[in-house]
């Protein structure tokens, strides 16, 4: 396994994670109000983390060229 083929399969499990969170939200299975924010906060790290996963193997890729 190529580090490129680590970080997509990290930034997938991070995206599979989040919608896992918005599920929940959507289903209404947050026990109250701090669940739900402590839930925003998790989820907008995910998409933070995957962003920077992204740009790296855009700066990877580059690199190869």
């Amino acid at each position: 396994m190529t580090t490129s083929d680590l970080l997509q399969q990290i930034r997938k499990n991070l995206e599979k994670r989040r919608l896992e969170i918005a599920e929940d939200m959507v289903d209404g299975r947050m026990a109250d109000m701090n669940a739900y924010h402590k839930n925003v906060g998790i989820s907008e790290g995910l998409m933070q983390a995957s962003e920077v996963i992204r740009e790296t193997l855009k700066k990877l890729n580059e690199e190869d060229v």
